[in-house]
């Protein structure tokens, strides 16, 4: 049974275009819309070019597809004939189409792919099919939902709010308030009015946000989503100086994300202790705030948390194929990682070089020279096998340095990633060495997804990935999930005495991560990279 799942939408408030294809439960492969048109988020589009790139990779044509798995189980039945037009009119064929409830992809794109038998399934954003929280239980290969909420009652929204007032643009910067809320003071403003959850209702106090009218569409990513009554209460109007942040700014974002935290926290603990559980999965884009993952995981009735690596919109294809895969009898196959978009042959790199008159070198052992190079304080793309699914860069298309040289972290944010300088960048460490730099409840972590607590040693020997509240977002590294990576970090430990490496998308800043040969040579040549590996060839200035 060939299932292609896609995720999008006709409107601009549908993004994170993706799609994913699963053949008889196992996911063969899935990527987004944007790695492929370089069109970041790829709003208001269906998925074609990713659809194409997977078929060829899988050498399948669109008419060897059973089911075309989607989202928008609310949206009425015209969709059905715009998506069988589109896909007959770029396809020449459009399979069967199934859909489903926004929030079921969600929910099944983070239970299917965390092998917890038993658990909570929390999934949370904006909103999508009208739902900006659901409930859900797993057990037993299945799962139930048991609550709903609707928008605007969202976390989703109410971090949109802080996004905005900090002079960032909603449903695209989010991260960057958490990283920001690091920098302030959680107590300075009071929010406990705006958000809170009551007698097991979540509530967003409506009087200081624009609400859509029914059937309406989700506000534009310009549009201000707070009403002149929120400006009046915290006293701050949005900032438009891009260049300075204040620490009023600094405060908000921090005292926003205390109370995305301590809400977040009482409505998951209502719902473990209702149901008895002690294990979590989570998805939608509220998913991706890593910090407020820390400290679920740390919560005392908490065993384990599992997150959706690609926890935003784009991980709705792959739950809508799952969930079309197990309404035909088939079980769900756990992804042993996310390593699962399109790989490029060393004959197609090196042709490439050659046809664009770039100068090269083959290397035998590209991790050992890499590691060689990021020991010597340079600055290396590295382009490795196949892309990551999902907004994280886990070593395949990375850029790496050294944690442990002063002023690194501000030389890569303004020289290469040209973004603003309080920024993190994350650790990828052995996986064997966790303990030695890190506190954290789990020994693994290997898609960036929770923030851990760095050791006296860490902040001593790794600084540059050491936020300035003394935590890091991680990836643990191991053979089996990344053999080249494993031997990179193994060979900067002998060289280093660390095996860990500064890790960021490979990407500068408003472009998505880099997919092709050709957009990784691009980057390089338009940045402060020093060194570039393509698969075995290494490209210098």
């Amino acid at each position: 049974m060939k299932i292609l799942g896609i995720s999008g939408g006709f409107r601009q408030g549908y993004q994170d275009v993706s799609a994913a294809l699963v053949i008889d439960g196992k996911v063969i492969a899935a990527a987004e819309e944007e790695r492929f048109n370089r069109i970041k988020f790829s709003p208001g589009k269906l998925p074609i070019l990713a659809v194409k790139n997977i078929l060829e990779f899988a050498q399948l044509e669109m008419k060897d597809i059973d089911v075309l798995a989607f989202h928008g189980s609310t949206w009425g039945d015209d969709i059905y004939e715009k998506i069988r037009e589109f896909y007959q009119g770029n396809f020449g064929y459009c399979p069967f189409i199934e859909r489903h409830h926004h929030h079921d992809c969600h929910a099944a794109s983070s239970y299917f792919a965390s092998g917890f038998d038993v658990s909570l399934i929390i999934t949370a954003d904006n909103s999508g099919d009208g739902i900006s929280l659901q409930i859900a239980i797993g057990k037993n290969g299945s799962f139930e939902v048991v609550d709903r909420f609707s928008r605007p009652n969202s976390f989703g929204l109410f971090y949109q709010m802080i996004t905005q007032i900090c002079g960032f643009t909603k449903d695209s910067d989010e991260y960057k308030v958490m990283g920001l809320s690091s920098w302030g003071d959680r107590k300075k403003y009071e929010f406990s009015d705006v958000l809170f959850f009551e007698n097991g209702t979540i509530q967003l106090n409506q009087k200081f946000i624009k609400v859509p009218k029914p059937g309406e569409p989700s506000l534009h990513k310009d549009e201000l989503a707070y009403t002149s009554l929120f400006e009046e209460k915290i006293k701050v109007k949005r900032r438009t100086n891009q260049s300075i942040i204040t620490d009023e700014y600094k405060n908000l974002a921090a005292s926003a994300q205390q109370r995305l935290e301590d809400v977040f926290c009482e409505m998951a603990l209502f719902y473990l202790k209702k149901f008895k559980l002690n294990k979590i999965c989570l998805a939608g884009g509220v998913a991706l705030n890593c910090v407020l993952n820390q400290r679920l995981l740390n919560l005392t009735e908490v065993d384990d948390l599992f997150v959706q690596p690609s926890s935003s919109d784009a991980g709705i294809s792959l739950g809508a194929a799952w969930i079309s895969t197990q309404n035909r009898g088939v079980a769900p196959i756990k992804t042993q990682n996310t390593y699962l978009g399109l790989e490029y042959s060393s004959l197609s790199i090196e042709n490439l070089l050659v046809n664009c008159g770039i100068s090269y070198t083959k290397t035998e052992n590209p991790a050992k020279e890499a590691a060689l190079l990021i020991a010597e304080g340079k600055v290396i793309g590295w382009f490795q096998g196949r892309s990551e699914f999902g907004p994280r860069a886990l070593g395949n298309r990375s850029i790496l340095a050294s944690p442990s040289i002063k002023g690194m972290q501000l030389f890569v944010n303004q020289k290469i990633k040209f973004r603003e300088s309080f920024r993190p960048f994350a650790p990828s460490i052995l996986e064997q060495d966790l303990a030695i730099y890190f506190e954290g409840k789990s020994t693994v972590s290997p898609y960036m997804t929770v923030t851990y607590n760095a050791t006296d040693f860490a902040k001593e020997s790794i600084p540059e990935v050491i936020h300035v509240d003394n935590t890091s977002r991680i990836q643990t590294v191991n053979k089996n999930d990344n053999a080249l990576y494993f031997e990179l970090l193994s060979e900067l430990k002998r060289l280093t005495g660390h095996g860990v490496v500064m890790n960021t998308s490979f990407n500068l800043s408003h472009e998505p991560i880099v997919e092709t040969p050709r957009d990784a040579i691009a980057s390089f040549f338009a940045s402060g990279l020093d060194v570039l590996f393509l698969g075995e060839f290494k490209i210098e200035k």
